[in-house]
């Protein structure tokens, strides 16, 4: 599929809301666009569309949101839709039935005017994503059009298989078996602030306990002006704060801040936090703008890792500072950084001795996999596969950071993170841990 015709076909597609269904006996959500069209005898009955299609359910995986999440893709030759073109609407229904018989409907309509003839030569794929419940599901979709009344159904199966050796066992409790995914843009996507269900997560010290949550949300100096590096960070960072945020600390105190680096400055701070004020908190990404840094900021970067030190210095000495006292805890994630030459670089100076936790999440971000020869001075070839093809390498640069070292003193518990199932082990050992104060 073209980058044009993609864009021309998130721009046609709409999703409607989605109503609660009333009553104990069949919770779910109901899409209106339902009770206007025979859905049920459409699965039933025989393909009313000469339409070229196909339906592709994911496996699930587990998602930076620490929810398992699967995903439908409905492919339609392209062909087909500029054939139709000015013709009514094309709608992709999406209905989920777990093994209780509840329903959960949504769909994805677009206005076949908007149909550009460059996509003729592709596929489209319209998708749509859902958490779940480890069970077992059926998947019914449907296309319509609606000038013509054509339409065609199928269903699929989908088995969710629970996570093995699961750190944090209790943590779905009291999900919903299901829950849809609304099209949303950045940086409502990444955040998902539709998404109601909330982590069953919970720390109970033996003293009293202050955390801050440190995240910073800009890359390596040099890395700074990518908006793709920028996106590929928040995308992670952004549902982990989340996660974090929904963590019952109980008679802990818990604070956050969001650090941009780069213009030595805290974007977002939120005391006591009883959960992320999504509202106010997506409001100052805005100011992060990738590729664009005042010429003050510019002047004294060489203070970027004293400004980063000086945060969590200040953090500390508040915690010791407060009646009664409590014991700080910092939780730090970040992706690695490094700093530009010129730099001055050195551990943090204390005061004098402290009993401060410091935990460092560091996310790396999986290796890039190139498919294809290298690219070699000798100009050797790599061994071919039986049916010809070429294997898989994986292009995997580390990553410097600079930040370990500056927290040394604090004897930082550091947790290397590349994937969603290694952030669940480090939050479950840091929530073990912060349990013991």
């Amino acid at each position: 599929m073209t980058r044009f015709a993609l864009y021309v076909l998130l721009s046609a597609l709409a999703a409607v809301p989605l109503v609660a269904q009333s009553g104990a006996a069949q919770p779910g959500l109901t899409d209106p666009v339902f009770s206007q069209v025979p859905f049920d005898q459409w699965l039933s009955g025989s393909d009313q569309s000469r339409m070229r299609w196909d339906t592709r359910v994911s496996e699930p995986a587990l998602s930076s949101h620490q929810r398992l999440v699967t995903r439908v893709d409905v492919e339609v030759d392209g062909a087909e839709l500029v054939r139709r073109r000015g013709k009514g609407q094309f709608l992709v229904l999406v209905q989920v039935n777990d093994e209780k018989g509840r329903a959960w409907q949504t769909h994805q309509e677009m206005d076949l005017e908007h149909v550009e003839e460059g996509m003729k030569a592709n596929n489209v794929v319209i998708s749509q994503f859902f958490f779940v419940l480890p069970g077992e599901y059926s998947i019914s979709t449907a296309i319509f059009a609606s000038a013509t009344a054509e339409h065609s159904a199928i269903k699929r199966k989908l088995h969710v298989s629970p996570l093995k050796n699961d750190p944090l066992p209790g943590a779905w409790r009291n999900l919903p078996a299901v829950e849809l995914v609304v099209p949303e843009m950045p940086p409502d996507n990444w955040y998902l602030p539709s998404i109601q269900g909330k982590l069953r997560l919970a720390v109970e010290t033996h003293e009293p306990v202050h955390v801050d949550l440190v995240v910073n949300l800009t890359p390596s100096e040099r890395l700074a002006g990518s908006n793709r590096v920028q996106n590929r960070d928040l995308e992670v960072l952004l549902p982990t704060t989340k996660v974090l945020s929904q963590v019952d600390w109980g008679e802990t105190t818990v604070n956050l801040a969001w650090l941009d680096l780069s213009r030595r400055r805290v974007t977002y701070q939120q005391d006591n936090m009883h959960g992320l004020d999504w509202s106010k908190a997506a409001g100052s990404l805005s100011e992060l703008n990738p590729g664009i840094i005042d010429i003050k900021s510019l002047e004294k970067r060489q203070y970027t890792a004293e400004f980063f030190l000086d945060e969590i210095r200040r953090r500390i000495g508040a915690a010791k500072g407060s009646v009664p006292q409590r014991t700080p805890v910092v939780i730090i994630l970040s992706s690695s950084v490094r700093f530009e030459s010129g730099q001055e670089v050195h551990p943090i100076a204390l005061d004098g001795p402290t009993d401060a936790r410091l935990f460092y999440i560091r996310y790396q971000p999986p290796p890039q996999i190139i498919f294809g020869p290298p690219s070699s001075p000798t100009g050797r070839q790599r061994r071919r596969l039986p049916d010809g093809g070429l294997p898989s390498r994986a292009n995997f640069v580390a990553q410097t950071d600079q930040l370990e070292p500056l927290l040394k003193p604090l004897e930082p518990r550091l947790f290397e993170v590349t994937t969603p199932e290694q952030f669940r082990k480090a939050l479950a050992t840091i929530l073990a841990e912060i349990a013991k104060l």
